[in-house]
């Protein structure tokens, strides 16, 4: 039999997750309710997480005008298929929000620089500023809901998960098998 993980013991690794993957899937809503797709890179303070975006982006007016947001993130085994027993994933729901204050902006960054070794490199970050003043922006994704799958636990072990008002711890978890009918 296996042992389930504790709800510490999954947003533990969610955040690890979160901190080791540079690269996640974002899907916005555009105008006619129709989902985009863009590849960022996620800067996180645990479960929060930070993307950065130009304001001439088609991602930067379709959250400004529907915060609901969806990111996916994968740690794939590098030997295909033979490692399918150590795939992880999250399917996180969201809600995204313009960061306007010049301290959670340099949070932004200071997290951006800790996770990107490679930023050292650029001058990217040099002249962020605040929304009003400079065509970089960040946005908070504040998670609401969440599909964690992690076949580390057991194949195709999986759980929904609900989050603080806050979003920064998880609060509730279902078996996804059960919510959605399936037997085992």
């Amino acid at each position: 039999m296996t042992v389930e993980p504790t709800l510490e013991e999954i947003q533990d690794s969610i955040c690890e997750l979160l901190r080791a993957e540079e690269i996640a899937t974002l899907a916005t809503i555009d105008a006619d309710g129709c989902p985009s797709a863009s590849t960022m890179h996620l800067a996180v303070d645990g479960l929060i997480a930070y993307i950065h975006t130009f304001q001439y982006n088609r991602k930067h007016t379709q959250m400004l005008n529907n915060p609901n947001v969806s990111y996916v993130v994968n740690d794939l085994p590098t030997d295909g298929y033979a490692g399918r027993r150590e795939t992880r994933s999250l399917q996180m729901q969201g809600s995204a929000t313009l960061v306007t204050e010049p301290d959670e902006i340099q949070h932004a960054v200071q997290l951006s620089f800790a996770q990107f070794p490679w930023l050292a490199d650029t001058s990217m970050y040099n002249n962020i500023k605040v929304p009003d003043q400079g065509q970089q922006v960040f946005y908070r994704i504040t998670p609401t809901r969440a599909l964690w799958s992690d076949h580390t636990v057991r194949m195709l072990w999986q759980v929904l998960l609900d989050f603080s008002e806050d979003g920064r711890e998880i609060t509730g978890v279902q078996d996804y098998q059960a919510v959605i009918g399936r037997k085992r």
